[in-house]
């Protein structure tokens, strides 16, 4: 697996400052569906089920960070060339295209200072496309006054179908990947990053909302299976000046950023 080398993580000795929010955005369109993983199936073409993919229009089952980088993106900050994708959702077999797809990038642990950037060729899976059963799902699902683990049997008319799951982002300061394409990042313990995985990164929480007509939720179904199911992955292809420039302007500082990195109460 390829590695890194991890910046030392900075220590303080106050508290941070109180901030309710430390964050910025990754808001992005839809730009393809392909039968393709570049992580689960490199170099091959059409042998995962369909996914969605926002973000870089390129990203196919030949993809590495390294071929995104300084490509075009469908998300706002036009340097972030990253791909990001997640099972495609259908009725009766017909796909539903999501609205505007967010990725938040927090923190996750409590001194927001201390979060680090992404490094060059990091790539990541959240959540688990085996996954069935609802009562195990770490993601949630909400439309109207609906929140919950499992997708409702209904929405309220006009309203959107939302499905939420965040990251664990305590990385592990060398391994850019693992062979699960998970374990070289844990949970905070408490809020602070254990010792075997020290370096904080960002927190991702994917938001990927479905406007149904009439909010008739029947016949949803993922490639992947139930909602459930539903997973995404991240391949880094950040302009890396710039998403530094992100973490430490809108992560480290308390603020929290839109998709092109102002804060409009907090410059």
């Amino acid at each position: 697996m390829p590695t890194a080398t991890a910046s030392p993580v900075k220590t303080f000795t106050d508290k941070p400052p109180q901030a309710q929010y430390r964050e910025f955005h990754a808001n992005c369109t839809e730009t393809h569906r392909l039968s393709d993983d570049p992580i689960v199936f490199p170099g091959l073409a059409g042998a995962a089920h369909n996914h969605t993919f926002v973000g870089n229009p390129a990203a196919n089952a030949t993809s590495t960070p390294q071929t995104l980088l300084k490509g075009r993106t469908s998300c706002e900050d036009t340097l972030d060339a990253s791909s990001y994708w997640f099972p495609t959702l259908t009725r009766n077999g017909t796909v539903v295209q999501p609205e505007k797809v967010t990725i938040y990038y927090k923190s996750g642990v409590k001194d927001y200072r201390t979060v680090q950037p992404f490094p060059a060729g990091f790539r990541l899976i959240v959540g688990d496309m085996r996954l069935q059963d609802a009562e195990q799902f770490t993601g949630t699902w909400n439309c109207g006054s609906y929140l919950g683990k499992a997708i409702p049997p209904s929405c309220p008319a006009g309203s959107s179908l939302i499905v939420r799951m965040q990251a664990p982002s305590c990385w592990d300061g060398r391994s850019l990947d693992s062979a699960d394409h998970k374990s070289h990042v844990v949970w905070p313990v408490q809020g602070v990053c254990p010792a075997s995985n020290p370096v904080p990164l960002p927190m991702f929480e994917m938001k990927v909302p479905y406007k149904l007509p009439g909010g008739d939720t029947s016949g949803l179904q993922y490639s992947s299976g139930n909602g459930s199911s539903f997973h995404y992955d991240f391949m880094n292809g950040w302009d890396a000046a710039r998403q530094a420039a992100l973490v430490a302007h809108c992560i480290n500082g308390g603020r929290q950023c839109n998709g092109y990195g102002i804060d409009q109460h907090k410059p």
